[in-house]
């Protein structure tokens, strides 16, 4: 996807000041926009974005139900064909998701018998069955797709950007695997900006995925390619026996030295490659928002090494694992949405600039879906 810059460029373009900084100081100026009302619009904004509300192994022939900003959706196989409909019956406000797919392919509601085709419209009010056909009533149908193994629904009729690229998925080389998904109490912006941070290795993840002795943040790379943004180590990040030991890589010296490619597709997922030699390991992440201060994340893997029959055992548990010791800190921060102010958290030059780079992208949407 490009040609990443050189260090030289990236330093120049991220952390360029025409005023001579401290040594550990990042310029913030419009970053200090995205304040408490710049967070309810953001919020806003990711209606027009596509995120997954389940894994399709989830949907049984049964319609489902889903939240995603604040949206209460039923998800149903009508017809062999996802439908997404506003979980609300037309006729008394019975939720759909509590109903039945009948075998014509239509949806019935529990409550009335109610039906809807895969457009939404109302075909059938068994009270009254003369009014077949004549009935304006209607739910609404929303954007849905299956891709990856999970059903993606955006709340707008045309999505801002396209469904995140995930190549490996369709990879015969990878094996894959699902991680259950788990509900956090946090904004959406802060869970992606924890899954990208680097230096947080040492202390939260210390024996794991860093080690706290040697704290150092290894140099890296962070630019943008159209929708999307990169993040590249140019030198390999050391890992401890663990990460080795749970990943099945080979660690000769006791670490594993890793380089980590990162994709971030904005607004909030997370594509991140970490290869040892040949062996690629993958997580693929999106935390959907369940409400402003609530994700439902949703976690792919997938590694071209080992043995599928493994694959569960060392993705699964040991990301479980992780993901528990990330969980308690991310909900700690304060304010729950990114800061009102960002003079009020300290940014680190060479450290930061990712999460810098990342703010200033979501102001820039903010501004193209919800100018003032």
């Amino acid at each position: 996807m490009g040609t990443p810059p050189t260090i030289d460029q990236h330093a120049d373009r991220s952390t360029r000041s025409p005023a001579p900084l401290a040594k550990n100081q990042i310029e913030i100026s419009r970053e200090n926009e995205l304040d408490v009302e710049a967070e309810r619009r953001l919020y806003g904004i990711f209606r027009h974005f596509w995120h997954p509300v389940m894994y399709s192994a989830e949907l049984t022939d049964r319609p489902a139900r889903a939240v995603l900003c604040g949206q209460a959706l039923v998800v149903a196989r009508m017809a062999g064909q996802i439908s997404v409909f506003n979980d609300l019956c037309a006729h008394r406000g019975a939720a759909l998701s509590l109903g039945e797919v009948l075998p014509t392919g239509e949806l019935q509601c529990a409550y009335h018998g109610w039906r809807y085709a895969g457009d939404g419209n109302c075909t059938l009010a068994p009270q009254r069955p003369d009014l077949a056909g004549q009935l304006r009533a209607r739910v609404k149908k929303y954007a849905a797709v299956e891709r990856y193994g999970m059903v993606w629904v955006c709340l707008e009729d045309e999505p801002y950007l396209p469904i995140p690229e995930f190549p490996q998925f369709d990879d015969p080389a990878y094996d894959k695997v699902f991680l259950p998904v788990s509900e956090w109490d946090c904004s959406p912006p802060r869970r992606t900006e924890n899954y990208t941070d680097l230096s947080h290795f040492a202390f939260v993840h210390d024996g794991f995925l860093g080690d706290r002795t040697r704290p150092g943040v290894p140099e890296h790379r962070v630019w943008r390619e159209d929708h999307v943004i990169r993040m590249l180590l140019d030198k390999p990040m050391a890992e401890p026996r663990d990460a080795a030991k749970n990943r099945s890589m080979a660690a000769a010296d006791g670490q594993l030295d890793i380089i980590k490619n990162y994709h971030v597709f904005m607004p909030l997922t997370v594509l991140l490659d970490s290869a040892n030699g040949d062996n690629h390991y993958c997580l693929f992440f999106h935390p959907t928002p369940i409400g402003p201060k609530r994700v439902r994340n949703f976690t792919i893997g997938a590694r071209n090494y080992g043995s599928a029959d493994t694959i569960h055992d060392e993705i699964v548990g040991w990301n479980e694992l992780v993901y528990g010791q990330d969980k308690p800190i991310v909900e700690s921060q304060r304010p729950e949405e990114l800061p009102e102010d960002l003079s009020m958290e300290m940014y680190v030059r060479d450290v930061d600039t990712f999460s810098l780079t990342y703010r200033r992208f979501l102001l820039e949407l903010i501004d193209r879906l919800d100018p003032r």
